[in-house]
């Protein structure tokens, strides 16, 4: 006896479960978007694209949304659309119970800013190109100078990454001027001297020389002594005073 009310217990509750959830999915059909939610998931540190501008860009391209009944919305069809936004790294739409739909952006992270005979762009994490955006500036290292005689932009890259690596590196390295050479000249932020860090190689060895010359080679009273730290040279440093 108790086991068969066991099995009518299983079969009642599913198809209690069952019934519910029919119901749920028929009226879910019937659900139209009331509210338009969107969320900049990184927005401390860069400003590239607001709430609002999302919010616009949407009613732009989809005039029709609000009143819209969710079965007729493709969520990866809106992802794939907002993901082209030059700002844009990552969109997650989806739509939550009571008609509202929600935009999830995370922005894509810019490493350099690039000034290059007359044009101005960021370099991201990955390389790719991304325009300079009217209402925001991010604050990162700047590169300057014949760009185009770096043997390839992922050299601005490396020297980036070491630089950012680094919280000392970070705190002391504003900019990065290319020679018509192709070698680089650091321009650091204490000081009056200027980094001649030739071409790109040996990289890790030239910044752990550097550190040295600043941390144990110079004192407090010597960092404005000199015009030139020369890195160019295989295992030295080369310091030449004003």
């Amino acid at each position: 006896m108790k086991r068969f009310k066991n099995i009518l217990f299983l079969v009642i509750a599913v198809v209690y479960i069952t019934v519910i959830f029919s119901f749920v999915a028929v009226n879910k059909s019937e659900v139209v978007c009331g509210q338009i939610l969107p969320s900049i998931c990184d927005s401390i540190d860069n400003q590239f694209i607001t709430a609002q501008e999302l919010s616009d860009i949407t009613l732009e391209k989809y005039p029709a949304i609000l009143g819209s009944k969710l079965k007729d919305m493709d969520c990866n069809q809106m992802e794939e659309f907002f993901q082209k936004h030059p700002a844009i790294e990552n969109c997650e739409v989806y739509f939550t119970y009571g008609g509202t739909l929600h935009l999830d952006v995370t922005q894509r992270e810019p490493l350099v800013r690039v000034f290059d005979n007359g044009a101005s762009y960021y370099l991201d994490m990955d390389g790719d190109k991304m325009p300079v955006f009217k209402n925001h500036s991010a604050h990162v290292l700047v590169a300057s100078g014949y760009i185009k005689r770096l043997s390839s932009k992922h050299d601005l890259l490396l020297i980036a990454n070491a630089i950012y690596s680094e919280a000392f590196w970070k705190a002391q390295i504003e900019q990065v001027y290319v020679d018509e050479k192709g070698e680089l000249t650091l321009v650091p932020r204490v000081g009056d001297h200027l980094i001649e860090f030739g071409k790109v190689e040996d990289v890790d060895a030239k910044f752990r020389n550097l550190k040295a010359l600043y941390t144990q080679g110079w004192d407090a009273r010597e960092w404005n002594l000199y015009k030139k730290v020369s890195l160019k040279y295989k295992g030295q440093v080369v310091c030449t005073k004003g």
